[in-house]
Protein backbone atom coordinates (compact mmCIF):
# COMPACT_ATOMS: atom_id res chain seq x y z
CA UNK A 1 0.00 0.00 0.00
CA UNK A 2 3.18 2.41 0.37
CA UNK A 3 4.32 2.08 -2.97
CA UNK A 4 0.64 2.52 -4.15
CA UNK A 5 0.68 5.71 -1.86
CA UNK A 6 3.96 6.79 -3.29
CA UNK A 7 3.29 6.15 -7.00
CA UNK A 8 0.12 8.54 -6.79
CA UNK A 9 2.06 11.28 -4.65
CA UNK A 10 4.86 11.02 -7.64
CA UNK A 11 2.25 11.13 -10.61
CA UNK A 12 0.35 14.29 -8.51
CA UNK A 13 3.76 16.18 -8.20
CA UNK A 14 4.90 15.90 -11.54
CA UNK A 15 1.03 16.89 -13.22
CA UNK A 16 1.28 20.45 -14.60
CA UNK A 17 0.02 23.12 -12.23
CA UNK A 18 -3.26 23.92 -14.13
CA UNK A 19 -4.24 19.84 -14.07
CA UNK A 20 -2.66 19.48 -10.75
CA UNK A 21 -4.99 22.29 -9.13
CA UNK A 22 -8.34 20.55 -10.98
CA UNK A 23 -7.23 17.89 -9.50
CA UNK A 24 -6.54 19.49 -6.17
CA UNK A 25 -9.97 20.63 -6.60
CA UNK A 26 -12.09 17.56 -7.38
CA UNK A 27 -10.40 16.26 -3.95
CA UNK A 28 -11.58 18.67 -1.78
CA UNK A 29 -14.84 18.50 -3.70
CA UNK A 30 -15.17 14.97 -3.04
CA UNK A 31 -14.42 15.85 0.59
CA UNK A 32 -16.70 18.44 0.71
CA UNK A 33 -19.71 15.88 -0.50
CA UNK A 34 -18.38 12.91 1.88
CA UNK A 35 -16.37 13.52 4.80
CA UNK A 36 -17.43 16.69 5.87
CA UNK A 37 -21.63 16.41 6.40
CA UNK A 38 -20.56 13.24 8.19
CA UNK A 39 -18.73 15.25 10.36
CA UNK A 40 -20.70 17.95 10.57
CA UNK A 41 -23.64 15.31 11.63
CA UNK A 42 -21.01 13.81 14.56
CA UNK A 43 -20.44 17.27 15.68
CA UNK A 44 -24.12 18.15 15.72
CA UNK A 45 -24.91 14.57 17.59
CA UNK A 46 -22.16 15.44 20.50
CA UNK A 47 -22.88 19.23 20.88
CA UNK A 48 -26.79 19.80 19.76
CA UNK A 49 -28.35 16.28 20.36
CA UNK A 50 -30.45 14.32 17.37
CA UNK A 51 -30.47 16.10 13.64
CA UNK A 52 -34.35 17.79 13.66
CA UNK A 53 -34.85 16.93 10.07
CA UNK A 54 -38.58 18.42 10.22
CA UNK A 55 -38.30 20.71 13.64
CA UNK A 56 -42.51 21.45 12.89
CA UNK A 57 -42.95 17.29 13.21
CA UNK A 58 -40.03 16.99 15.50
CA UNK A 59 -38.98 14.27 13.21
CA UNK A 60 -35.07 13.24 13.92
CA UNK A 61 -32.67 12.06 10.91
CA UNK A 62 -29.39 10.42 10.92
CA UNK A 63 -25.99 11.13 9.25
CA UNK A 64 -27.62 9.93 5.79
CA UNK A 65 -30.73 12.31 6.01
CA UNK A 66 -28.37 15.30 6.61
CA UNK A 67 -26.48 14.35 3.43
CA UNK A 68 -29.48 14.44 1.43
CA UNK A 69 -30.36 17.83 2.80
CA UNK A 70 -27.14 19.41 2.52
CA UNK A 71 -26.77 18.33 -1.33
CA UNK A 72 -30.54 19.65 -1.57
CA UNK A 73 -28.97 22.60 -0.34
CA UNK A 74 -27.06 22.81 -2.60
CA UNK A 75 -28.92 21.78 -5.55
CA UNK A 76 -31.03 24.59 -4.81
CA UNK A 77 -28.04 27.40 -4.52
CA UNK A 78 -28.48 28.01 -0.81
CA UNK A 79 -25.37 29.72 -0.32
CA UNK A 80 -24.64 28.27 3.16
CA UNK A 81 -24.81 25.00 1.38
CA UNK A 82 -22.58 26.51 -1.14
CA UNK A 83 -19.80 28.01 1.11
CA UNK A 84 -20.04 23.80 2.83
CA UNK A 85 -19.42 22.35 -0.51
CA UNK A 86 -16.52 25.09 -1.19
CA UNK A 87 -14.70 24.89 2.35
CA UNK A 88 -12.57 22.65 2.24
CA UNK A 89 -10.56 24.36 -0.94
CA UNK A 90 -10.78 27.79 0.55
CA UNK A 91 -9.50 26.68 3.73
CA UNK A 92 -6.34 25.18 1.56
CA UNK A 93 -6.03 27.87 -0.11
CA UNK A 94 -5.90 30.15 3.06
CA UNK A 95 -3.10 27.95 4.18
CA UNK A 96 -1.70 28.41 0.54
CA UNK A 97 -1.89 32.64 0.75
CA UNK A 98 -0.50 32.31 4.44
CA UNK A 99 2.37 30.26 4.59
CA UNK A 100 3.24 32.62 1.07
CA UNK A 101 2.94 35.42 3.48
CA UNK A 102 4.43 34.11 6.43
CA UNK A 103 7.97 32.93 4.14
CA UNK A 104 8.47 36.81 2.85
Amino acid sequence: MSNTLTSAWQRYRSLAPVPRELVTFGLMLLVAVTLLPLAIWGAGQVFLGDYLRDPDSGRTGGPLALLVDYLAGVATGSPGHWFVLLGPYLVLLAFRGARVFLKT
